[in-house]
Formats: C-alpha cells, sequence, structure tokens
C-alpha cells in the first residue's frame, strides 16, 4: 500500500480517537455541574464515560502523536489547532479531581507515620499466600482495610502465625458474597461497629477507633455497589456523605475512610465530601490487575481528614486480585 494511502488512513482514525477522547474526557466537569437530584439517570449516564480519563489520556495522547507523524495534508491551515484544543482538554481534565491532602516532610520519629493500606481480595480467590506474605513483612501497613473478605480469608489470616501476631487487633465480617469487610490494626480498636445493609442498593459498613500515638482515630470501611444503575450510584454517594459526617462528628480530629470505593476522582460522590474527607492516595490507577501491573481505574481509596499530611504512599504488591492494594503513609499535622 502507497505510504499516502497509509497516512490518510492513520490520520482519519486517528482524528476520530482524538475527538471521542476529548468528548469522554469533558464528560467530568459536565457530570460535576448536572443536577443529580433533579435528573438522576442524566448524571449516571454522563458520569460513566468520565471515570475512563487514564484512558483517554493515553490513546487520546497516542492518537494525537500519530496524527501529527502521519502527514498534514488534507487538515487546512488551522491543522494544529485540533492537537492543542485536544491536548489542552485531556490534560486539563485529567487534573479535574477532589481537593488532597498536602504533602508533609518525613517526620524524625518513624512512629509518628502511619501506614494504612486498602485491598479488595477478590470473594474468588482461594490462595492468600500473597495476602499473608505481604502482612507478615515488616513494612507491613499499621492498619489494614480489606474488602471482598470471604471465610476462606479469613482462615487465612487465623492460620498465619506471623499475621496474627502483627495484627492482633481486628474486625471482621466475612461475608460469602463480595460486600464482606475486615479492619486489621496493629493498634487496640474500641467502639467497633457493624452496620447491616438496609435495602438492596446499600452495602455492609464497619466502623471502629484506634489508639494511636495517645490519639483517638475514627476510621470507616466501606465497599459500595458498583454504579450499575442510577440507584446504585445515588446509594455509593450518600454513603460517602454519611460515614464523612460520621467521621466528622467524632471527637479528636483525626480520621479515615478506605476501600474498593466503586468511584473514581473525577466523579461526583468524591467532590461531594472534599470539605470534610480529603484523598491521601494519588492517581495511580488500582483496576484491573491485568498482568500484575497494568490497570485503568483508581477505584480503590484512603480518605483522611485534614488533620493529616501524607508523607508517601503507592500501590502496593499484587495479591493475586482483581485489584491492587493502595498505601499511603500519614502523619499527624502540627
Amino acid at each position: 500500500m502507497p505510504y499516502p494511502v497509509v497516512a490518510r488512513f492513520i490520520t482519519a482514525r486517528a482524528r476520530w480517537l482524538v475527538w471521542l477522547c476529548t468528548l469522554g474526557a469533558m464528560a467530568a466537569p459536565v457530570a460535576r455541574f448536572l443536577p443529580a437530584d433533579q435528573a438522576p439517570s442524566l448524571q449516571w449516564l454522563v458520569e460513566l464515560p468520565a471515570h475512563w480519563q487514564w484512558l483517554y489520556l493515553v490513546v487520546g495522547a497516542t492518537s494525537l502523536v500519530l496524527l501529527m507523524l502521519s502527514g498534514r495534508s488534507g487538515m487546512g491551515k488551522g491543522w494544529l489547532a485540533l492537537p492543542a484544543l485536544a491536548a489542552l482538554v485531556l490534560g486539563g481534565v485529567f487534573l479535574w479531581q477532589p481537593a488532597t491532602l498536602p504533602r508533609g516532610a518525613e517526620p524524625a520519629d518513624p512512629g509518628a507515620v502511619l501506614t494504612v493500606g486498602t485491598a479488595n481480595l477478590n470473594a474468588a480467590t482461594t490462595d492468600f499466600g500473597p495476602l499473608t506474605d505481604w502482612l507478615a513483612l515488616a513494612d507491613a501497613p499499621d492498619v489494614v482495610f480489606l474488602q471482598e473478605f470471604t471465610e476462606l480469608a479469613q482462615q487465612a489470616l487465623i492460620r498465619n502465625p506471623a499475621v496474627a501476631a502483627r495484627y492482633p487487633h481486628r474486625l471482621a465480617v466475612p461475608q460469602p458474597d463480595p460486600f464482606g469487610l475486615a479492619l486489621l490494626s496493629r493498634h487496640p480498636l474500641s467502639d467497633m461497629k457493624t452496620l447491616q445493609q438496609q435495602d438492596l442498593h446499600d452495602t455492609l459498613r464497619l466502623r471502629a477507633t484506634v489508639a494511636w500515638n495517645d490519639r483517638a482515630l475514627h476510621l470507616s470501611a466501606l465497599h459500595p455497589m458498583p454504579p450499575l444503575d442510577e440507584g446504585f450510584a445515588q446509594a455509593r454517594d450518600r454513603a460517602l456523605v454519611q460515614e464523612a459526617q460520621h467521621l466528622t462528628a467524632q471527637p479528636g480530629g483525626l480520621a479515615l475512610m478506605a476501600g474498593d470505593l466503586n468511584i473514581t476522582p473525577w466523579a461526583r460522590g468524591l467532590f461531594a465530601v472534599e470539605d470534610s474527607m480529603r484523598r491521601a492516595n494519588g492517581m495511580a490507577p488500582s483496576w484491573p490487575n491485568a498482568f500484575g501491573w497494568l490497570s485503568v481505574l483508581p477505584l480503590d481509596h484512603v480518605l483522611a481528614s485534614s488533620g493529616w499530611q501524607v508523607v508517601g504512599g503507592g500501590i502496593g504488591p499484587d495479591l493475586g486480585s482483581d485489584h491492587r492494594p493502595v498505601l499511603v503513609r500519614l502523619t499527624a499535622a502540627p
């Protein structure tokens, strides 16, 4: 096939991909400002494409490069306007997210840092060797939130003496469905509460208080349903708001909410709680765990009250699940 024909073939498809990715990226700000209470179905439909910003960025940027390399013939004098507009939208919307915790300096005292991990184990998992190996490490998290926690996972933790010794304080509610939860802590837990689901759109939630450095740290663990329709999307957002309000009302000023929240940083639900709970983890995607490293959506989050600063974090090891764990290292703000 002659080169000009190949160039036109690539240019035509790259141009379409650029526009599609640009339109998909624009779904994030549009969904943010739609009147959700008046038009929940429209809000849900617009928000669905808003979650895929990593995909739009990679595919859109690749298409832009191909478009520019394949030749400018037939694009007119203003051919640069398309790449400039698309690059502005793709880059700008990618940064569209709720407020995050400020960064802090690494404290001189290692005991002033709390390491927090959250991991969706996948209810179909039967081999928990990678999980127990991770939790037995010397630098394993101080507090761990586990989702899709089953009886098999429970027995694996109980049978491992190193894990049992490292996490003597637990609130575990295994379930045969994908909505069992567990909280593991190196520090004492109190005020432990299990909130069972209230309706078909609701899921289990756990609450507890950790005694850390002579301060009370309040925890909420949850795993909302994915937004399969507008009812589930609203239930997810409602659960986030309810837990944020509960944590804000507790004395002490330190609080954490974590889990597979089935939401990305570009959706309305996280903006709704940013006044009280801010994202502590980065934007690295955690699902699906393809080939042990390739993921697309950042669905797993650690949300923290304003009394914290972030000193580090990232994506954890491959645990054999379809999610990668998320880790954050926090210190109390001075």
